[in-house]
């Protein structure tokens, strides 16, 4: 008989104890104690062979002899005793039992550097760090309210904060490269915590050509102006054919509402902006609300995710669970996020 313990130090390794063997000895074996036969070194050397197709590749990138890798991988292979890449011709291309392994063991190399950082910043009196990715539509009031929220052990903590789109909160959460994720679009394969609805408006210097007249302005009409489009800088550095064929013909891409109002403010083009971001500028007549035909606004909903690395009590759950309950008071005072 088997007992399959969830261990909790971990996610996903279960420890297995073998009752009915020890049942005679009277003991309980744990098999989680004993040491494990593949590094962290090889696991990275396999996952490099996938990454750039071959051994080749991944030796230019570890800047190693391609046989140091072709050994790491074939002694990976041989202690588990699973073939985990087939070759045809000079690539290398990952079987199915390589496959099932591959996601669980990027998760433990990940675990072992955010360990290693972890105790970097401890040895040098620095807090834990803290990576999030927002959407340009969150209020940054709402992160310095999280951080006061968080207990006092948390103050010390190193936050790490970019703005990104949609589709490069996707590809950050998927990459590792960050704990928190906040964008208008949930992701596949992580949990999502709704927080909130962002008012967009369509604004523009009152001397706007959009402005000019007494109506209402179609779609056909508003084209034909410059946008101002906010993209943020994306991880990686490069933008996703999505996030290009969402950017029209004439825009200009900026990557920050405050720098898109300043370019407003000059009585270039239009752009479409959370409300609460132009409210001072439109209480004081810099800008004005475009009258476009159909309505003014539209809404985007805004999720929280988190990395599957981020662990239950660990700083970053605790700095999301700080986000959510500020998200929550916010809305439910109706301050103009929604």
């Amino acid at each position: 008989m088997k007992l399959v313990e969830a261990l909790d130090i971990v996610p996903g390794i279960s420890q297995v104890i073998d009752i009915g063997a020890a049942a005679k000895a009277g003991t309980v074996t744990s098999y989680s104690t004993r040491m494990p036969r593949i590094s962290i070194k090889q696991w990275k050397m396999f996952h490099a062979v996938i990454d750039c197709g071959g051994f080749d590749g991944a030796a230019d990138r570890l800047h190693v002899t391609q046989s140091t890798v072709s050994h790491a991988v074939a002694k990976l292979q041989e202690q588990l005793g699973l073939s985990l890449l087939e070759l045809k011709g000079r690539k290398a291309h990952i079987t199915a039992e390589g496959q099932w392994l591959l996601e669980r063991s990027r998760e433990l190399v990940r675990h072992a550097n955010a360990l290693e950082a972890l105790a970097d910043n401890l040895r040098q009196g620095w807090g834990p760090d803290v990576r999030v990715a927002i959407d340009p539509g969150f209020p940054s009031d709402l992160l310095i309210q999280a951080v006061r929220h968080c207990s006092p052990s948390l103050h010390d903590m190193r936050l790490s904060v970019s703005e990104v789109t949609p589709d490069g909160a996707r590809r950050a959460l998927h990459a590792g490269e960050v704990d928190i994720a906040i964008g208008a679009q949930p992701v596949a394969g992580f949990a999502a915590r709704f927080l909130f609805e962002v008012e967009h408006i369509a604004v523009a210097h009152p001397a706007h050509p959009l402005l000019s007249g007494k109506r209402a302005i179609t779609y056909d009409e508003l084209v034909t102006h410059s946008q101002i489009v906010i993209g943020p800088e994306q991880h990686g550095g490069v933008a996703s054919p999505a996030e290009s064929a969402s950017h029209p013909p004439g825009a200009w891409r900026v990557c920050h509402p405050d720098r898109a109002i300043d370019i407003l403010r000059q009585g270039v083009g239009y752009a479409w902006l959370p409300r609460f971001q132009v409210q001072q500028a439109l209480d004081a007549r810099h800008l004005c609300a475009v009258p476009v035909v159909g309505g003014r606004h539209y809404h985007t909903r805004l999720y929280l995710m988190c990395a599957q690395s981020v662990a239950a009590g660990s700083a970053a759950r605790q700095f999301a669970d700080a986000l959510q309950v500020c998200s929550a008071r916010c809305l439910h005072a109706g301050t103009g996020q929604s």
